[in-house]
């Protein structure tokens, strides 16, 4: 059985499992390997909790609250715990912020073109933005 954080996020292990997956290699591709999980999982699942938290919610601020509070708690802080950087709420809320707008225009909006990019032309787009939230220099 998976644990709640894996269900509630739609993912097919859990959330230990996601964390060593990001945490686990190079800290220079952790944004990638981030990205590109859950944006794979989340297409095989068509939008994975996105859109079914649009279906079972009555707003958007209930999807984004819940989300975000999926990823900065049980996600991106043991990650950056993990991986060993400082500022771990600021990185975590700034990649959890990230990945609740990604995933609405994706998923809920189906805004093109991030609705039908490819997952690799996703990735290669976006992850250079969480890596930076991860483990870049937050300042510049």
């Amino acid at each position: 059985m998976l644990d709640s954080v894996a269900a509630r996020l739609r993912l097919p292990f859990g959330a230990p499992d996601f964390i060593d997956k990001i945490a686990t290699g190079t800290v220079n591709e952790v944004g990638r390997r981030t990205l590109y999980v859950l944006i794979s999982t989340w297409d095989a699942a068509d939008g994975g909790p996105f859109v079914a938290s649009a279906i079972g919610t009555a707003g958007v601020s209930k999807i984004v609250d819940t989300i975000e509070d999926l990823f900065l708690n049980a996600v991106f802080g043991k990650a950056l715990k993990a991986i060993g950087v400082d500022d771990i709420k600021l990185r975590a809320s700034l990649c959890a912020s990230a990945l609740v707008g990604l995933g609405m225009m994706r998923y809920v909006a189906t805004a093109d073109p991030i609705a039908s990019m490819k997952v690799d032309e996703l990735v290669d787009v976006f992850a250079p933005t969480l890596q930076r939230y991860l483990i870049g220099d937050l300042t510049e």
